[in-house]
């Protein structure tokens, strides 16, 4: 018989070994386990519910241990693409800072120039008139008519084509007036046609309502300059009714036609609106008085003029 020894396991091989044999055994508890904590659930829900809860009781805070070094890394690399993405954006917003700082001082040169030649020439501007801060009490949003409700009518001046303008900008114009409220005609409405200019370009046009959250463009004059998203709207004080200057909202989708536009001021959660006088009311028309024609007592006494008889008037 050959009673040789048999070669001895090098300690690389026995660890391999040992790591399987360990790996086999975790295998199988955990295998035992699940199979045991299937079998449990399935005879009696809920000792396997308690089951579950003490094992998730143990392994939460083993698991916390384990990934703790993964979250430390996963937020080092968010940290870091934050820091880069944080100096691009510093460089950018310093570029812009310094050219709306140009602008400034060139938009302050233009205004002190303008102020001097209005001056010069005696320009003269009609001024805004705040008749009464009231409250919106209601708004509607019909399939047909859009209007909202103020809490201020004919005993606080108000009367009917009045502009009726919030902080964040133009809300409307009232279209009934009683003792102590006002019905305002709102922007969305598709009666409403408000006269605008779009700042960056000057062209001019009509900010209409379509019975929806957006307002449509139209009639546009001017330069044959493209709109761009985030162009804002004032009214242009076309009409005489609306004051220039007056935020109406900002163009969102400038590649349709007509282009859309998103009110600046909407009557949900506005609170308190300003009612103004006409910017610029149109001069009553002066009743011209016949000496032969009969004329009314009332439209005598309402133009200051002597009564006048005809010469068949009895």
């Amino acid at each position: 018989m050959d009673w040789t020894p048999a070669p001895r396991r090098s300690s690389a091989m026995r660890r391999e070994q040992n790591l399987a044999l360990v790996g086999a055994v975790v295998s199988g508890a955990v295998i035992a386990t699940g199979v045991l904590l299937l079998l449990v659930a399935r005879v009696n829900p809920d000792a396997g519910a308690r089951v579950r809860g003490a094992l998730l009781d143990v392994v939460t805070p083993v698991w916390a241990v384990v990934r703790a070094p993964f979250d430390g890394v996963g937020r080092a690399i968010a940290w870091g693409g934050s820091y880069v993405a944080a100096v691009d954006r510093n460089r950018a917003l310093t570029t812009e800072l310094a050219t709306a700082r140009a602008d400034l001082q060139k938009a302050a040169g233009d205004q002190l120039a303008l102020a001097q030649l209005k001056k010069l020439m005696k320009v003269r501007q009609p001024g805004r008139t705040t008749l009464v801060t009231a409250r919106i009490v209601a708004a509607t949003s019909g399939s047909v008519v859009r209007t909202a409700m103020i809490a201020a009518g004919t005993r606080d001046g108000v009367g009917i084509g009045l502009p009726v303008i919030a902080a964040e900008g133009l809300i409307g114009r009232t279209i009934e007036a009683g003792n102590h409220s006002t019905r305002v005609l709102l922007l969305a409405d598709p009666a409403s046609r408000i006269p605008v200019v779009v700042q960056r370009t000057g062209q001019a046009g009509l900010a209409i309502g379509n019975n929806r959250p957006t307002l449509e463009l139209r009639d546009r004059v001017g330069p044959e300059t493209p709109l761009r998203a985030g162009d804002r709207l004032v009214t242009s004080g076309d009409g005489g009714v609306f004051p220039p200057g007056v935020p109406v909202g900002t163009i969102i989708a400038a590649g349709t036609e007509p282009p859309l536009i998103r009110p600046a001021a909407t009557p949900m959660g506005t609170g308190f609106v300003n009612i103004e006088a006409a910017w610029l009311p149109l001069p009553a028309e002066p009743v011209v008085v016949s000496p032969n024609v009969p004329v009314p007592i009332e439209a005598r006494q309402s133009q200051g003029a002597k009564p006048t008889a005809s010469t068949g008037a009895q």
